[in-house]
């Protein structure tokens, strides 16, 4: 077992294995691994941990517990707190939602999802900055920020286009159109599609291969891959996003569009009641 001590988390559950192959898994079950802002923290604190334990730490998997991999940010958890100042506050969770992005961007080792279920908005940009996606065939993907008043996050407004084409990317970011995980392996966003049994299986032998490789030959290939150039454009990308992001959330019409989705989501649980 490698020689370092697990970050301490209550939203996020670590698992290190003895060849350096660390498990991370969303651990909000029953809210579909929603984000809280404390979730942005968490994780960010676990990619910290990644980047200063180079050599024992090989590779790194992302999951979630439960049914979902994770549903994006948990929008009834991110109200600013009473007595506190709303800009202030969005200003810091617009930072740690940034820091995450570079410190996944600029990772050390390879990342791989493995995604159990539905991801959503944050849970859906970021997959495009990991090294390798394997996914259950039942998930869905889904980025519906415009019917939030929100704008693309994660660098997706760059890698979407990239990854799935600007016809599929505008569908998906400016429409919120949710794609089937077939789709996504179709147009190479996922790499090896699993039944739901299979997929932490199959995910571990891919790790587990990665792990017994040649670390400076996976660091320098990833290099190459990746390169300085595209890396320095989705840290400038992840800024713009992020500045615009912030003035979105503290916007009258962001606010009024998330009203809009609570009071919509409360008529249909309402019209779901049992009639007596």
């Amino acid at each position: 077992m490698p020689s370092v001590s697990l970050p301490k988390l209550s939203l996020i559950k670590l698992e290190l294995f003895e060849n350096g192959v660390l498990v991370m898994a969303f651990n909000r079950p029953k809210h579909m691994n929603s984000m809280l802002p404390e979730s942005y923290c968490e994780w960010k604190r676990v990619m910290e941990f990644v980047h200063a334990s180079v050599g024992d730490i090989r590779v790194l998997v992302v999951t979630g517990s439960g049914k979902a991999y994770s549903a994006g940010q948990d929008l009834s958890g991110a109200k600013i707190p009473a007595g506190q100042d709303e800009k202030q506050v969005m200003w810091q969770r617009r930072n740690d939602t940034c820091d995450l992005t570079k410190l996944l961007i600029t990772s050390p080792v390879p990342i791989i999802g493995a995604i159990n279920g539905p991801a959503i908005g944050y849970g859906c940009t970021t997959l495009a900055l990991f090294d390798l996606l394997v996914s259950v065939d039942t998930a869905v993907f889904r980025t519906p920020f415009a019917e939030l008043a929100f704008c693309p996050e994660g660098c997706s407004s760059v890698t979407f286009p990239r990854i799935l084409g600007p016809a599929i990317a505008n569908d998906m970011l400016l429409f919120g159109k949710t794609m089937s995980a077939k789709e996504m392996y179709q147009r190479g966003f996922i790499a090896r599609l699993t039944q739901p049994d299979e997929l932490m299986p199959v995910t571990m032998k891919l790790a587990n291969t990665l792990a017994s490789r040649s670390a400076v030959a996976i660091r320098e290939s990833r290099v190459l891959i990746r390169n300085q150039e595209f890396m320095d454009e989705l840290l400038r990308v992840n800024e713009r996003e992020m500045d615009e992001l912030y003035r979105r959330m503290i916007s009258e019409d962001a606010k009024q569009a998330i009203a809009r989705v609570f009071a919509s989501l409360q008529a249909k649980r309402t019209s779901t009641k049992p009639k007596i």
